[in-house]
C-alpha cells in the first residue's frame, strides 16, 4: 500500500460502513469540482436515459406488453408488470451504461486512487487513464452480465419446467400453485446470490482499474477473496446505494404523475448522478480498507 494511503488508514481500520461513509465524504470534499465534473459529463447520460425510459413507460404503457407476452409463452404465466418495466429500463440504459457510465466509474476510481497516492488530480490525465481502463471495465462488466444472465436463466428454466413436472406427477392441484411454490423456494437463495454478485462486481470494477493485470473473471474471483470477512459491510454499502438510487427514481415517477416542472428534471438527474459518484467512491475506499 502506498505511503500516503497507509497514513490515511493507519488510525482507523475501515471495516465499519459509517466510517467508510465519512471517509468517502471527506475525499469528495477535497476535490468537489473534479467529482462534480465527472458526475455531469459521464454519469448524467445514464441518468437521463433512465428517466427517459420512465417517461416512455409512463406515457406509452403498451411498450412493456411484448415482454409480458414472451414470458406468457415461455412460462405459461405473464411476467409481473414491474419486471417488464425493468427490462425496458435495462434496454434503454444499456448503451449509456457501457460507454459514459463505465468511463465515469473509471475516472472516479482513478481520482480517489490519485488522491490517496498524493498525485494532483489533472482532468486530462484522468480522461486518458479512464479511456485506457475502459475496455478492462467493459470486459469485467460483461463477465458479470453473463453470470447474472446464467443466474436468471437457471431461475426461469426452473420456473418453466418444475411446476409442469409437479403438476403432471399429480403432486400439485394446479400449475399456478406449483409456480408460486417454486418461486418461493428458489426466491430467497436467488436474492442472496444476486446480492453477493452485485457486491463482488462493484469491487471487481475497482480492481480492474487499479490493478493492471487484473480484469474480467480474474477480477471477480479476486474480489470475492479480498472481501472475505467483510461481506456484511459491503452488503450494507450496496443496500444504501441502491436505496438512494431507488428513492431518486421514485421522486421522478412521483413528479411525472404530478406534471414535472422544467427545473425539476435536471435537479433529479444531478441527484442520481451524484449518488452514482458517491457509490463509486465508497467502493474505492472499501477496496483500500480490504487491501492487505
Amino acid at each position: 500500500m502506498p505511503r500516503r494511503t497507509a497514513q490515511v488508514f493507519e488510525s482507523v481500520y475501515l471495516i465499519d460502513t459509517a466510517q467508510i461513509f465519512r471517509e468517502s465524504i471527506r475525499v469528495i470534499l477535497l476535490h468537489p469540482t473534479q467529482f462534480h465534473s465527472i458526475s455531469i459529463f459521464f454519469f448524467s447520460p445514464l441518468s437521463i436515459s433512465l428517466f427517459i425510459s420512465h417517461c416512455l413507460v409512463r406515457y406509452f404503457p403498451q411498450i412493456p406488453s411484448w415482454s409480458i407476452n414472451i414470458t406468457d409463452h415461455l412460462l405459461g404465466h405473464p411476467l409481473l408488470k414491474i419486471l417488464s418495466k425493468t427490462i425496458i429500463h435495462l434496454i434503454i440504459c444499456f448503451p449509456s451504461f457501457i460507454t459514459f457510465s463505465l468511463i465515469g466509474r473509471a475516472a472516479t476510481i482513478q481520482a480517489v486512487s490519485d488522491n490517496y497516492n498524493g498525485i494532483s488530480l489533472d482532468r486530462r490525465r484522468l480522461l486518458m487513464k479512464s479511456g485506457m481502463t475502459w475496455i478492462k471495465l467493459l470486459h469485467t462488466s460483461f463477465w458479470e452480465f453473463f453470470i447474472v444472465l446464467g443466474l436468471f436463466g437457471a431461475l426461469l428454466i426452473s420456473l418453466a419446467t418444475v411446476p409442469k413436472l409437479l403438476f403432471s406427477m399429480g403432486l400439485l392441484s394446479s400449475r399456478m400453485l406449483g409456480f408460486l411454490c417454486v418461486l418461493g423456494f428458489l426466491g430467497i437463495p436467488f436474492c442472496v446470490v444476486f446480492a453477493q454478485l452485485m457486491v463482488v462486481g462493484n469491487l471487481a470494477k475497482v480492481l480492474s482499474v487499479l490493478e493492471s493485470e487484473c480484469y474480467g473473471l480474474e477480477s471477480l474471483l479476486k474480489a470475492n477473496n479480498l472481501m472475505k470477512g467483510r461481506r456484511q459491510t459491503a452488503l450494507i454499502m450496496t443496500l444504501l446505494s441502491n436505496m438512494s438510487l431507488r428513492l431518486v427514481e421514485f421522486l421522478f415517477e412521483f413528479r411525472i404523475c404530478r406534471d414535472i416542472s422544467i427545473w425539476e428534471a435536471p435537479l433529479l438527474v444531478s441527484m442520481y448522478s451524484s449518488v452514482l459518484v458517491f457509490d463509486s467512491v465508497m467502493n474505492v475506499v472499501f477496496y483500500y480498507a480490504c487491501k492487505p
